[in-house]
């Protein structure tokens, strides 16, 4: 432990994470191992889940209270987290660590009306700019990052209400420090889950999110760029991570757009969502 823990903290920290260590293959595991991260940092509610670059995430762990924010988790689990930067960052190869998540999301993000059609609402006030429904509201996330075995990768995500202050850097500060623990620990447990947790899984067509949009009619410069732009990032950020010009990329655009028969972003997203029902990615809006 590092000396900005204090011997309270540092003592309930060892206890929990020794417990979790201890009952690694129950399934109270991973609430033991919240239990560690929230005697360092505490939370207003965590939730775990491992993302799986062929199929959807597998829950862990969540303290979450109340029929809606249950469904919720549900509805993130069956589509809304194919918008989320971590999901993103992992498909472009984050690594192990802590995150805010404002960090991991582009610039941009989020910024048409495409939401409504994948169970979130517009919520300008959110780190995201969207909320899964029922999602708690006014909240901001620190992500604790796991690389773990086949390529798989552990979320923790820790909430506080924005309004009190958030996370502070010595929060962050903290979790830094007990990560390497909290990744160890995290993969034993996760060692007496996978094949049971994807069992019951239902198999994802998606074959990581984008790979097969724009194939066929676009070179694959064109579905690199489409696929930026549906992941929110801006002309200057396409071109900041493409290493090409800002002009290169607005002609990509308009030759992607063309060869699609689209006029506007939103009808690409418009585009994305039609392709993903068809392969029945993702669920109809229950009214």
């Amino acid at each position: 432990m590092t000396a900005e823990f204090g011997n309270g903290a540092a003592s309930a920290f060892s206890a929990h994470a020794a417990r979790a260590l201890d009952h690694c293959e129950r399934a109270e595991a991973p609430q033991m191992l919240l239990d560690a991260i929230g005697s360092v940092v505490p939370y207003a509610f965590a939730m775990s889940v491992v993302y799986h670059r062929d199929g959807p995430p597998d829950h862990v762990v969540d303290t979450f209270t109340g029929r809606a924010a249950k469904q919720a988790m549900q509805l993130y689990l069956e589509g809304t987290y194919i918008l989320n930067p971590v999901y993103n960052a992992y498909l472009a190869g984050l690594r192990a660590g802590v995150h805010r998540l404002r960090e991991l999301a582009p610039d941009n993000y989020f910024s048409s009306d495409h939401y409504r059609q994948f169970k979130v609402r517009r919520q300008d006030d959110e780190e995201l700019g969207y909320l899964t429904h029922g999602w708690p509201a006014g909240m901001e996330e620190v992500v604790i990052a796991i690389e773990l075995p086949q390529g798989d990768l552990g979320e923790i995500s820790l909430y506080r209400q924005a309004s009190r202050g958030g996370f502070a850097e010595t929060d962050c500060a903290l979790l830094q420090a007990v990560e390497p623990l909290v990744g160890a620990v995290y993969r034993r447990i996760w060692q007496h889950r996978p094949r049971r947790a994807r069992q019951g899984g239902r198999a994802s067509p998606l074959d990581h999110l984008l790979e097969d949009f724009g194939k066929g009619k676009l070179s694959p410069r064109e579905c690199e760029v489409a696929h930026m732009i549906l992941k929110g990032h801006s002309g200057e950020s396409i071109a900041r991570n493409l290493g090409i010009s800002i002009t290169t990329v607005k002609t990509h655009r308009q030759n992607l757009y063309a060869k699609l028969g689209l006029a506007t972003q939103q009808e690409l997203f418009s585009l994305l969502i039609r392709s993903l029902q068809e392969k029945d990615a993702l669920l109809p809006e229950r009214r």
